[in-house]
């Protein structure tokens, strides 16, 4: 599922940002500009983070930036967003973060396959090393399809 919703356009590589709600507003612009979120969508997902501390950093240097569907949830969507230089979300175990996943889904069960298959790369260390340091969206693109197949 992850290799038909994903395209090149979908990555970005280097984004500069000054702390982590910066960080995760403009990881999500490509979202909005598909209209698979609204504003309000990344609106809550700042608000929960200052209200319960950073509940998405999922392991190291990993982020993946959700909110609940009925926040603005138009479609299943998903973008990946390299920092540079990563930056600290409060995490005291996974900080600084390098990389931002940035999901959508309508509901609870339609993404279950997708999440399974970046569960399985979001694991393996040798393809997270690749990602971190990938220098183009295509050369992203590649590591992360080919650790789909691993």
């Amino acid at each position: 599922m992850l290799k038909e919703l994903i395209t090149i356009d979908d990555i970005e590589i280097g984004l500069v940002a000054s702390n982590w709600e910066e960080a995760i507003r403009k990881s999500s612009q490509r979202l909005l500009e598909k209209g698979t979120i609204n504003q309000h969508y990344v609106d809550s997902m700042i608000n929960i983070v200052k209200e319960t501390g950073p509940y998405f950093v999922i392991g190291n240097h990993v982020a993946f930036a959700h909110t609940r569907p009925e926040y603005g949830a138009k479609s299943l969507g998903l973008s990946f967003t390299t920092l540079q230089p990563p930056i600290s979300f409060g995490s005291n175990n996974f900080d600084p973060i390098k990389l931002i996943v940035t999901f959508s889904a309508t509901d609870s069960d339609a993404h279950l396959s997708l999440m399974s298959e970046l569960a399985n790369i979001l694991m393996n260390e040798k393809t997270m090393a690749k990602l971190f340091v990938s220098t183009s969206s295509e050369e992203f693109y590649q590591h992360l399809i080919n650790g789909l197949d691993n």
